[in-house]
């Protein structure tokens, strides 16, 4: 069982990390050639945020369980254990890493979002800027589940040898 609980936790860090990276890799770039004004601007990175809210944090729960679940077989097994729990510390760390760094560039996103033609003297290019320091912060986010894969692919792939 612990086997499959591993692998299925290697393959869901994975593909939370690359679903991650991909919204700050592709998908706002592809926004910014696209969208002609700040306001459209806004509103497509709140409906991407809405989106990522949902498998961001989810995804990293529903790992951070596969891990635990693994950590605690493998103690109960007498076995090491500690780097099946520290890869699903680092994969939730997505929440804290939000909390802290990233909320005042939502925060800010959102209040421009909300202004919607009533933006002032925001332009396109003030957006832009906005979007791409997100996007940036966003990217190295996408880092924490991708080390809490690589630490636990080292974990499960090292007690092989």
């Amino acid at each position: 069982m612990s086997t499959a609980v591993s692998a299925s936790a290697l393959l869901s860090g994975s593909f939370l990390s690359g679903a991650m990276a991909c919204m700050s890799i592709v998908t706002v770039p592809v926004l910014l050639d696209t969208i002609p004004t700040a306001p459209q601007l806004f509103q497509s990175w709140a409906r991407l945020y809405h989106y990522g809210h949902i498998l961001g944090p989810t995804g990293a729960l529903g790992t951070l369980g596969l891990w635990m679940y693994a950590a605690a077989q493998r103690r109960a097994a007498e076995k090491s254990w500690r780097a099946f729990a520290l890869a699903g510390v680092m994969t939730i760390s997505i929440v804290p890493f939000t909390i802290f760094v990233m909320v005042p560039t939502n925060n800010e996103l959102f209040r421009l979002k909300a202004l919607g033609s009533e933006l002032g003297n925001v332009t396109l290019a003030n957006g832009r800027n906005v979007v791409t320091k997100w996007a940036w912060m966003h990217l190295a986010r996408s880092a924490l589940p991708l080390i809490g894969t690589i630490i636990g692919a080292f974990a499960v792939f090292g007690d092989r040898a």
